[in-house]
């Protein structure tokens, strides 16, 4: 099988890969964690964000870890962007940015009108 890597996306990205400092505990993250929210949601609106959320498994997961794809012009935007969480800002965790090509894949989105529901697959 050839594959037309033309027919592709190959959107570019930056991708956040944010980890707690050492000491910091869950209760430490939750007493930010509203302020941190607010401001990713505002991230969002303003175009910024593609995907977002905690790491729940695996080597490094912990309270504070977590994975960010952000739209923006270069590393040092999605740098200045992801050193403005909340988070950072009150010394609990350190980010790493790293550039991100989105090639393959697939998401299939169902909304209900009548029921305001919706799920993605």
């Amino acid at each position: 099988m050839v594959v037309d890597r033309t027919a592709m996306i190959a959107a570019d990205y930056w991708a956040v890969w944010w980890q707690p400092r050492v000491g910091v505990a869950a209760a430490d993250v939750d007493a930010v964690l509203e302020e941190h929210l607010a401001w990713m949601l505002g991230l969002e609106r303003e175009g910024h964000v593609l995907a977002s959320g905690p790491i729940t498994s695996g080597p490094g997961a912990s309270a504070g870890s977590g994975l960010t794809v952000l739209r923006a012009g270069s590393s040092d935007d999605a740098a200045r962007l992801a050193a403005q969480d909340p988070f950072v800002l009150k010394g609990l965790r350190t980010f790493e940015i790293f550039g991100w090509r989105l090639m393959e894949g697939a998401l299939t989105v169902r909304l209900s009108f009548g029921t305001a529901t919706y799920k993605i697959t």
